[in-house]
């Protein structure tokens, strides 16, 4: 079973939707299709590395210490709709980093 199968069914356990948007890539979200409008955002892993994308688009590597599944729950709670940049707090308690727009772009995440 892939990374993302295994995620999805984990989130939807905890009452979280989820669909697979390409093979790399899970879109977190009760809606489907996911809009501005409706709590939601993205997931992936490139190089064994989990990445949480957001609207704006900011993208933020997940440390490998952290459960992913655990990591999409505290983020998809944290807000009712959209999700344009992850706060600053929340970020910090999970250990998020956000990455800057060039290694978002050497990475293939934009």
């Amino acid at each position: 079973m892939s990374a993302y199968h295994e995620l999805a069914e984990c989130l939807e356990a905890k009452g979280i939707g989820s669909h697979l948007r390409s093979s790399d890539q899970l879109v977190v979200s009760n809606e489907n299709p996911a809009m501005p409008r409706s709590n939601c955002f993205w997931v992936t892993n490139k190089y064994n590395k989990w990445y949480i994308g957001t609207w704006l688009p900011a993208v933020y590597q997940v440390p490998p210490e952290q459960d992913i599944c655990h990591a999409c729950e505290i983020v998809f709670r944290s807000s009712p709709t959209a999700i344009y940049r992850i706060e600053k707090a929340l970020a910090t308690s999970l250990k998020l980093r956000r990455l800057p727009d060039k290694q978002i772009e050497k990475l293939g995440l934009s």
